[in-house]
């Protein structure tokens, strides 16, 4: 009887939840396709069916501070640079977007680039670690490198749309599953494929590598979330807890905890150290597209409808029972342009960019220009002597 107590104080919990017992937040007018907390915890932002982008506050008003709206179609993906100065957004309209994000009461996106590097429309990007480097799965199934100092593409074509994909930390991994299929491929830099992981019975939905590039951890539509040893390609884990597909996953920047939503409405998290489901809650009626896990790992933003209904659109802020983490930003990072050798003619092109179509993708770049010397900069001021002209 008392290990009985015992097994029951230390297990997981689950919680049916009725919708008025968490906060919500509605900002859009269909459903949330994309979500993601900001690096310093301070921001929710939201892409959606919609064809806008919301960003509000993490505080209990939820408070909406700014909204974007230069879309044509769904935002299917968001990702930051891990310094929380630069955000990315791309979906049906093929068009990936790159903004400033700034922590300031006047301006919190600045759009800085566009860049039409994708014939097709955008599944995913990933912000690379190093935050030199974007990375773009595409439904015309191309996944394209884009390097920041480099401006240049680089593509890997597997020939079929694009559904889920991954980058080790190293960036000399990539793992991509396509529309339809249950397997997943890993290659190299160059394109090589290297392993295949087969176990999954269904499309597979969303990927993610762990802080030390030993484990691949997947979701699916056939209802599991599954962990993978990369070095041998065998499946070491799986998590059976929902009971209709599996539509997003999360993980924390140190992979100690992983938080999951699906169709049945089902938010759950878990702790990877053990492997083991820590609280899982269920909202009724509900539907939940996308889940995010807050930075100092208190609150889960779930994306989440009604079944049947689309407007109006928001999430739930899910408190997970864990400890707070205090959340620490890395450095400003600043992507340092590399040198061309000189040209004959003095004259430079200031407005756009294109790179060549031996990348076998072609991207051109509109970035706004600015001249002068720069004698004072921080995060809310800039002050600049222009040049004469």
């Amino acid at each position: 009887m008392r290990f009985l107590i015992i097994a029951l104080l230390v297990g997981s919990y689950t919680v049916n939840a009725q919708v008025d017992s968490f906060p919500y937040f509605a900002n859009h007018t269909d459903d949330i396709s994309t979500i993601t907390y900001s690096p310093n915890g301070k921001y929710v932002v939201s892409g959606s069916w919609d064809a806008t982008i919301a960003v509000q506050t993490t505080d209990r008003l939820g408070t909406l501070v700014h909204r974007e709206e230069n879309y044509q179609g769904a935002i299917n993906s968001i990702a930051f640079s891990r310094d929380n100065n630069w955000f990315i957004a791309g979906g049906q309209d093929g068009i990936l977007n790159k903004y400033e994000f700034n922590d300031s009461f006047f301006s919190i996106l600045t759009l800085d680039t566009s860049l039409t590097i994708s014939e097709g429309q955008i599944n995913k990007l990933i912000y690379g670690p190093g935050m030199r480097t974007i990375f773009c799965a595409s439904h015309n199934g191309k996944f394209l490198t884009y390097d920041l100092a480099k401006d240049k593409v680089m593509p890997i074509d597997v020939k079929r749309p694009i559904s889920a994909a991954a980058v080790a930390l190293d960036r000399m991994s990539y793992f991509i599953a396509t529309d339809g299929g249950a397997e997943i491929n890993q290659y190299d830099i160059f394109g090589k494929l290297l392993r295949t992981f087969s176990g999954h019975t269904n499309e597979v939905t969303d990927m993610l590598v762990t802080l030390d590039r030993k484990f691949l951890i997947s979701s699916s539509k056939d209802k599991t979330i599954r962990i993978w040893n990369i070095a041998t390609g065998k499946e070491e884990h799986q998590f059976t807890d929902h009971t209709w597909a599996v539509t997003d996953i999360d993980m924390d920047a140190f992979g100690l905890y992983l938080v999951s939503g699906g169709l049945d409405g089902v938010v759950n998290v878990y702790s990877l150290k053990d492997r083991t489901k820590l609280k899982s809650v269920a909202l009724e009626n509900h539907k939940v597209n996308a889940v995010s896990l807050s930075p100092d790992l208190t609150k889960v933003a779930a994306a989440a409808q009604p079944k049947g209904v689309s407007n109006p659109a928001g999430y739930f802020a899910i408190p997970t029972d864990i400890a707070s983490r205090k959340v620490k930003v890395p450095k400003t990072y600043v992507v340092k342009k590399i040198k061309q050798a000189p040209k004959a003619s003095s004259k430079k092109k200031v407005n756009t960019t294109t790179i060549s179509r031996s990348t076998a993708a072609t991207a051109k770049v509109t970035k706004p220009k600015k001249s002068g010397t720069v004698i004072k900069k921080t995060d809310q001021i800039e002050i600049r002597i222009e040049d004469e002209k």
